[in-house]
């Protein structure tokens, strides 16, 4: 027999590939995986019965056999390498503070958030049942901004309820000189369906949508509030131990004294690229309700959904956590606070486009690339100018986001980022240290033990 041919199985023994020939059975262990083998002729396979086929007077068999699956490499396992990299101190500290940090916010804000949802989701299906036009299942939650989520500040967060214009869906924008707003018109046939909504010149009235809906909401918080005062709770969103809505021009539902809901009527616009195979313009975006001067409301443009895919275009790597850990940062430093969640995520997509390769992200990378946004936004403050990163020329005339912000709020937060930038450690080990460590008084039910009351 050839060496090649020759090998050996579990027990030892040596067979030849070419051969015919079986292991002796006698040979083999009550662990052997081969137990199952046929290893004689028929005529004898009748005394290698199985468990089930011994005689009554046997009562085991007389060997007890055991299933057990036999030991095999892990090929891949040694194929495979995990990257080994000695990470810098700085990175260890990023790493920390989000671990540490961080994650806390994160939780926070999915227990908030899926209050909040539960909350207007519940109100809309009351509404619906008055006005199918604002329909419980058209909500949109545009998630925590990651702003205030610390137990003495209120929770701010932005629910788009998505409207149709008809049965035709078709509308019609123009730029707004005087607001620096959008115009929506819907096609003549759509007419009847916001027929009360409707200015004079043919345009929908954003200040009347947000008026009846308003109305709604108010009367659908109201009937909560009833079913709180009866103590019927089957009537309720979970977790929900008051709701008030505010006054204003903006539809504000409050939720449990702290989460604070701003609910925007939205219409999804077409597509109107003027090359449609351009990727850096989004395919489609909303226009919402927002006020402008003196209680007037305004039709704006929002980019939620491109926001949203690209955001999970980027998701390999540590951009997500950066992310994080910026807004985290900002969130602790009183000089930063201009600087909001969307400024943040602007500066990711443009430091993104600059390094498309997703290598450049990894974990081992992450000191250069927390440097890499801190510059960014150095020369941004310098300059006072970060553009936007989907309003664009062809299709739109270049937009500044820090365009609101004077010279010393743009000095005093350069200041700041300068600071970061010469002495990371010392922000990273100690920011949001002061920060109290309870929870808000309706959250304690959620983290009791059962049959434990606060």
């Amino acid at each position: 027999m050839s060496r090649a041919a020759a090998k050996k199985n579990r027990s030892g023994q040596l067979f030849d590939n070419n051969s015919n020939e079986m292991p002796d059975p006698h040979l083999l262990s009550p662990n052997s995986s081969m137990r199952n083998l046929d290893v004689s002729s028929a005529s004898d396979n009748e005394s290698w019965a199985s468990e089930d086929s011994y005689p009554e007077e046997l009562t085991s068999p007389p060997i007890q056999w055991k299933s057990e699956i036999p030991w095999t490499p892990d090929r891949r396992r040694s194929s495979i390498k995990k990257p080994q990299f000695q990470l810098d101190p700085v990175a260890v500290q990023l790493n920390e503070f989000y671990e540490n940090r961080v994650r806390t916010s994160l939780e926070r804000k999915e227990i908030c958030e899926e209050i909040a949802y539960n909350a207007i989701h519940k109100c809309f299906r009351k509404i619906q049942m008055v006005d199918n036009r604002f329909r419980a299942n058209s909500l949109v939650s545009q998630g925590i901004p990651y702003d205030g989520l610390q137990a003495e500040e209120p929770i701010q967060m932005d629910m788009l309820i998505q409207l149709s214009p008809g049965t035709s869906s078709a509308m019609y924008t123009a730029l707004d000189e005087r607001t620096g707003g959008i115009r929506v018109q819907p096609s003549s046939e759509d007419y009847s369906v916001w027929e009360d909504c409707i200015t004079t010149n043919g345009f929908l009235a954003a200040g009347k949508i947000n008026s009846l809906l308003r109305k709604y909401v108010k009367k659908a918080v109201k009937i909560l509030n009833a079913h709180m005062r009866d103590g019927r709770t089957e009537k309720l969103p979970k977790q929900v131990r008051s709701i008030s809505i505010e006054k204003g021009p903006v539809i504000r539902v409050i939720i449990n004294k702290d989460i604070s809901v701003d609910i925007l009527p939205a219409f999804v616009i077409p597509d109107s690229r003027s090359d449609p195979a351009r990727r850096d313009c989004p395919s489609s975006s909303h226009v919402v309700c927002k006020p402008y001067i003196q209680n007037e409301m305004i039709w704006r443009l929002s980019f939620y959904v491109a926001e949203k895919n690209r955001i999970r275009a980027l998701s390999e790597g540590c951009r997500i956590q950066l992310l994080r850990i910026l807004t985290e940062i900002r969130d602790n430093e009183d000089q930063l606070k201009r600087l909001s969640s969307y400024h943040v995520k602007t500066l990711l997509f443009h430091e993104s486009d600059k390094f498309p390769d997703f290598h450049e992200w990894s974990a081992d990378k992450i000191t250069r690339r927390f440097f890499g946004l801190l510059e960014r936004l150095k020369t941004a403050l310098k300059e006072g100018n970060l553009p936007h990163y989907f309003m664009q020329p062809p299709d739109f005339k270049p937009v500044n986001l820090f365009a609101d912000l004077d010279g010393k709020t743009l000095s005093d937060m350069l200041d700041v980022i300068e600071d970061i930038m010469e002495n990371p450690m010392g922000i990273l080990r100690t920011a949001g240290r002061e920060r109290r460590q309870t929870m808000w008084p309706w959250e304690m039910g959620l983290f009791l033990p059962a049959g434990i009351t606060s």
